[in-house]
C-alpha cells in the first residue's frame, strides 16, 4: 500500500506543476484540460496556505481537516478567517484581483466531465496567471 503525503512545500510544488501543464494544454489547444488543471493549481495553492496552519506535532481538528478535504475553492478560501479578511480588504483596493478570484471561485471539478471551450479555459488561466493581481500571484505571497 503506498501511502501518499501531502504537506505544504509538496503541496506548493503541485500548484505549480499542474499550472505548468495546464499552460501546455492551452497552448495546444486542449481547452478542458487545460481549465481543470488551472483550477486544480489554485486548490493545490489554497490546501498549502492550509498547510500553514497546522502546527508540526499538533493533532489537527478534524472538522478543519474534514472541510480541507473538498474541491471548492470558495470553501478552501474561507476555512481561514484571516486570509477570507485579507481578501476582501484587497478587493476594494484591487478591482482586477477581485474579478480574477471570482473567475478562480467559479472553477467547479465536475468540469472535468464536461466540455470546455476556449474562452472559458483562457479567461480562467488568466485570472490566474496574471501579474500581481492574479489568483496565483496573491497566494504564493501569502503560502
Amino acid at each position: 500500500m503506498i501511502v501518499v503525503r501531502l504537506n505544504r512545500e509538496k503541496l506548493q510544488l503541485l500548484a505549480d506543476d499542474r499550472l505548468k501543464e495546464a499552460t501546455v494544454l492551452l497552448n495546444n489547444g486542449f481547452w478542458t484540460g487545460g481549465y481543470y488543471l488551472v483550477g486544480l493549481s489554485v486548490e493545490c495553492a489554497l490546501k498549502a496556505y492550509l498547510a500553514r496552519l497546522v502546527q508540526r506535532y499538533d493533532f489537527p481538528d478534524k472538522g478543519f481537516v474534514n472541510r480541507a478535504y473538498t474541491h471548492k475553492l470558495k470553501d478552501l478560501v474561507q476555512m481561514d478567517a484571516v486570509l477570507w479578511e485579507e481578501l476582501q480588504k484587497e478587493f476594494s483596493r484591487d478591482d482586477k484581483l477581485e474579478s480574477n478570484w471570482n473567475t478562480a471561485l467559479s472553477w467547479n471539478d465536475e468540469n472535468r466531465y464536461e466540455m470546455v471551450d476556449e474562452f472559458q479555459a483562457k479567461t480562467l488561466y488568466a485570472a490566474a496567471t496574471e501579474p500581481v493581481s492574479g489568483v496565483m500571484d496573491w497566494m504564493r505571497r501569502r503560502w
